[in-house]
């Protein structure tokens, strides 16, 4: 695969360096809505948790149709039919005006038939919340709330909420016996990289990292040094037998994909100075 954007990470990110664990598994679609999870641990999970849906379910309909879990619970003020809608529309616009291959308006009514079938399903719970560290009004709702109902300790939890998720670290942390896998979506770094580094150390005290991808969405630029999306797995630390072993260069191959297919592909190394 040729790569047109190739960056070697400064030593001072190798904070982010991920434990070289075995049988990562992609669930989820081949761009953006995929993630990759150790299947080992996975096999044991009851529960999962998703914060932030949007139109892509692509994660949680592959993993509930390989596991068998207890419930989903899905967390998202702003999903809606119209959203879906919306979103067909907009394709059906671009392939009359040849800016997009038909195959996308095809993929967006079958991505919409399934999450109404996905929903129905009595295991499923769609809770239109924003989740939120305080609450303080009707429509929102937080961890402690989200985790009350649920039974054991074997849960996943998922977050894509566009930047609320510096709000919620302590809460995850409070919450880490009853993680088993953690995925996160880190975004705008470059604006809020004291609160990114902070962060991830936070949550590394009961957490390992176990994967990272960087989100091609746009390219480094001349005044940073590091992505300002990256996709996170983190598993806890009770549960990784992998402690000495590090994976240094990605994206790995038949694993990761990039996000934005028609965007410029990534390949990133972590250096080796400091080990």
């Amino acid at each position: 695969m040729h790569y047109s954007y190739i960056v070697i990470l400064k030593s001072k990110y190798n904070f982010l360096l991920p434990y070289k664990v075995k049988n990562l598994k992609r669930y989820g679609r081949n761009f953006d809505g995929g993630y990759l999870i150790c299947d080992d641990i996975s096999k044991s999970i009851d529960n999962l948790i998703t914060l932030g849906v949007g139109d892509d379910i692509s994660f949680e309909l592959d993993f509930f149709k390989k596991r068998k879990l207890d419930k989903v619970y899905l967390y998202d003020y702003t999903v809606n039919h119209y959203l879906f809608i919306r979103i067909i529309l907009k394709y059906l616009r671009r392939t009359l005006t040849f800016r997009s291959s038909i195959n996308n308006f095809f993929y967006s009514i079958k991505n919409y038939l399934n999450f109404i079938v996905f929903v129905r399903n009595p295991k499923v719970f769609l809770k239109k919340k924003m989740v939120v560290k305080n609450i303080k009004k009707k429509n929102e709702i937080n961890l402690n709330k989200i985790f009350l109902p649920l039974k054991g300790n074997k849960n996943l939890l998922k977050i894509d909420i566009e930047g609320g998720e510096y709000t919620l670290i302590d809460e995850i942390i409070s919450k880490e016996k009853r993680i088993n896998t953690l995925i996160l979506e880190f975004h705008w770094i470059n604006r809020n990289m004291k609160q990114f580094t902070k962060a991830v150390n936070t949550l590394k005290s009961k957490f390992d990292i176990i994967h990272i991808h960087a989100n091609n969405y746009r390219l480094i630029k001349k005044n940073e040094d590091f992505f300002d999306v990256i996709e996170m797995t983190f598993v806890n630390k009770t549960l990784n037998k992998v402690k000495n072993k590090f994976r240094y260069d990605f994206p790995i191959k038949g694993l990761d994909y990039e996000c934005f297919p028609n965007h410029e592909k990534i390949k990133f190394s972590f250096s080796k100075k400091n080990f």
